[in-house]
């Protein structure tokens, strides 16, 4: 064997790089360790939060409203601010894979922290907008307005603080399973529906006082859930264009 024959033998296999994938972000890794940080946060107050969501959605007549939004100690409030900041990490982790994985984001962005913060914001403008228009909708229509208002409220951010929790696992498979990203993105959509259900279905609760309040309900699901949600997905296709890239 000569000098040649060697060294096409040593030659083996050509090196391949490693695929550019959003989990191997620094950023978005401290992304997720801050998830688990708020979910630490609301642990030991989950019990509390999970009866308050299913006593905020279990009121059976419009007229037993109480303020039980207003009953929860400071710990509790704390949990739900918790939960409510994961909601938001975990809904922007799903925003971006989705993104990345149709091909809206170029799969060799090395933005991929910048892409999910801004993603996550504006998961919080949406829900800053619809709790203010939640406020003021319950005040506005509710028979008792007070009430009405503090109980359509407490419902809303139950929905969405428990919704956290529910969504941590879909963000991570889609951020770590390339080959069942659109399926764990599809389940996160599918608990996020769920949950807008359930809120609903207390808002029903709420506000049904006879068919004329059916076109009352009809106008609140367009103003404060389609609109909203065509709007939020607007700015991201804009978002795309000219920031996320």
């Amino acid at each position: 064997m000569n000098i040649a024959e060697v060294h096409t033998a040593a030659v083996g296999l050509m090196p391949v790089s490693r695929p550019l994938l959003p989990g191997y972000d620094s950023g978005v890794l401290a992304m997720i360790v801050v998830s688990f940080l708020f979910a630490s946060v609301g642990f030991k107050t989950a019990a509390g939060i999970w009866h308050q969501f299913f006593t905020d959605l279990s009121m059976r007549h419009r007229n037993s409203l109480t303020g039980n939004a207003s009953e929860r100690t400071n710990r509790e409030r704390l949990a739900v601010w918790a939960l409510l900041a994961q909601t938001f990490v975990c809904e922007g982790l799903l925003l971006f894979s989705w993104c990345y994985y149709t091909g809206l984001i170029p799969l060799n962005s090395p933005y991929f922290f910048r892409n999910s913060m801004v993603l996550a914001g504006l998961c919080a403008v949406l829900y800053v907008f619809q709790w203010s228009a939640c406020a003021a909708v319950g005040y506005a229509f509710a028979v008792q307005p007070i009430a009405g208002m503090r109980s359509f409220l407490g419902a809303f951010s139950s929905t969405q603080s428990v919704l956290g929790p529910l969504l941590l696992l879909p963000a991570l498979g889609a951020l770590f399973y390339p080959g069942m990203a659109m399926a764990f993105i599809y389940c996160g959509i599918g608990l996020f529906v769920l949950m807008r259900i359930f809120f609903h279905i207390k808002a029903f609760r709420i506000f049904y006082s006879g068919p004329l309040s059916l076109f009352y309900f009809f106008l609140y699901l367009c103003t404060l859930e389609i609109l909203p949600l065509i709007a939020l997905m607007t700015v991201i296709s804009i978002s795309l264009q000219h920031f996320l890239v």
